[in-house]
């Protein structure tokens, strides 16, 4: 019985697997830390990429080259100057509004986006309107996508849907030339 003791009292002392237990540690750390990087650099490109097509079309109807008559042409507009976005079209919701210059009464809230656990269903109240010359217009654009890794939005804070989707939002306003 002396010598198993002594066996477990040497082991326990034992130096044999130091760096194991410190990998074990703190590898899962190091690993989140470099997929929420890669996480959210590919979540910026995407919202960088959307802010830059709603500017390229906003500038293009606020001019008159460019006033789509509907909603869907305005969503065909935005994905062909987007890349990294696949099924643009069916997951991008677009609200265009006109703001009153009296009162200045802005939407309370933010947009509402396309309801992926329901079939890809629209909400009900947005607007479409591309209003006339001299309008003061707000456009909103809401688009929803499935992150890369599953543990990112709980360790970014993002708040998702039922789907499990993050929503990329851009926002402009223009005014309509006479």
């Amino acid at each position: 019985m002396k010598r198993v003791c002594k066996q477990i009292w040497h082991r326990l002392r034992a130096r044999d697997g130091n760096t194991t237990i410190e990998f074990v540690m703190w590898f899962p750390f190091f690993l989140t830390l470099f997929l929420t990087s890669f996480e959210l650099s590919i979540y910026g490109m995407r919202s960088m990429m959307l802010e830059r097509a709603v500017d390229v079309n906003v500038r293009g109807m606020r001019l008159g080259t460019n006033r789509p008559e509907d909603m869907t042409v305005l969503k065909k507009n935005i994905c062909e100057d987007t890349i990294l976005f696949h099924d643009c079209e069916r997951e991008m919701t677009i609200d265009v509004r006109k703001i009153d210059g009296v009162g200045w009464t802005l939407p309370t809230g933010p947009i509402e986006c396309v309801d992926r656990a329901n079939d890809y269903k629209q909400p009900e109240n947005v607007e479409y309107g591309p209003g006339g010359g001299g309008d003061l217009l707000l456009i909103r654009v809401c688009v929803k996508k499935d992150p890369f890794f599953f543990t990112t939005p709980y360790v970014m804070g993002l708040p998702r849907d039922k789907s499990g989707a993050v929503a990329i939002v851009a926002m402009s306003t223009y005014v309509n030339e006479p």
